[in-house]
């Protein structure tokens, strides 16, 4: 059986997976979130003879691991990394470009959770830290979803290393991703002292 990304499956949304054969067999991983809980879940898939086999006749997998803190920040940001351990040690799943794709994945859920009540365009961008810094990063406008999806991509590149810095104004990881998911027009959100922007 296959499951589509971004479909519901036994009540968890998938994110992202992949499949591919190794040695003599096919194996498989999948990353799904439950949206009503905020809970993240990593799945191997189970082992088979084609790219179709890896959910059986009643959609089950081969295991799984389950993010359940009362943070769903971190239930996403230790899915990712435990989603690139599993596709690791799933034969030759995972590749030099994994880790960018499956945050490209996650981002492109997040840009669409919530939805625009009307069709907007905007543009998406930041500035560096400090004063006097032009804008950098700064997209064309796009559709609002779209421009959500990129803003999340710079808020990721910007936040994947573990310097901390502090800047009157700034909120946390969680609370940038927080504000930029539900936003649906122009924000302005300062995390780790960088100044994230969608403007019309």
């Amino acid at each position: 059986m296959r499951i589509k990304s971004g479909e519901q499956h036994q009540g968890w949304t998938v994110v992202h997976q992949a499949r591919s054969k190794w040695r003599n067999s096919f194996e498989g991983v999948w990353l799904g979130v439950e949206e009503s809980s905020g809970h993240w879940m990593v799945g191997r898939q189970h082992d088979g003879q084609s790219m179709d086999d890896g959910f059986d006749a009643d959609g089950n997998w081969d295991r799984s691991r389950h993010f359940r803190e009362g943070n769903e920040y971190l239930n996403m940001r230790r899915a990712l990394a435990a989603y690139d351990e599993e596709a690791q040690n799933a034969g030759a799943v995972w590749t030099g470009i994994w880790n960018q794709r499956a945050h490209e994945a996650v981002a492109r859920h997040l840009a669409h959770r919530v939805p625009f009540p009307a069709p907007v365009k905007l543009s998406a961008g930041w500035v560096g830290r400090g004063t006097g810094h032009a804008p950098m990063g700064s997209t064309v406008l796009l559709d609002g979803p779209e421009a959500k999806y990129e803003l999340i991509r710079y808020l990721q590149g910007q936040t994947r290393f573990d310097e901390v810095v502090t800047e009157a104004g700034s909120v946390s990881e969680q609370e940038a991703y927080q504000t930029i998911i539900t936003a649906t027009g122009p924000v302005l959100v300062v995390c780790r002292g960088v100044h994230f922007f969608l403007s019309k």
